[in-house]
């Protein structure tokens, strides 16, 4: 399931980052850049490493819980 919320967090501070980094004339723009498209792009790819953490975080635990719950006598 996707969170938008937390998908347009991201968007929202990508697009300022980008804002300020053009002001200090560190981005280049032309009268076809979209600045949005742009920002689209990238917080949906932060948005898939956030979701690719969070699920390595539950296997992960998942992991744990069956470690621990294995019987004293199959070690």
């Amino acid at each position: 399931m996707i969170n938008y919320i937390l998908l347009y967090k991201i968007r929202k501070l990508v697009k300022q980052i980008l804002k300020e980094k053009i002001e200090d004339g560190e981005i280049a723009t032309t009268p076809r850049s979209c600045l949005g498209c742009l920002a689209d792009e990238i917080s949906w790819e932060i948005y898939y490493l956030f979701k690719e953490r969070e699920e390595r975080k539950k296997e992960g635990s998942q992991q744990a819980g069956e470690d621990k719950e294995e019987p004293e006598d199959s070690k």
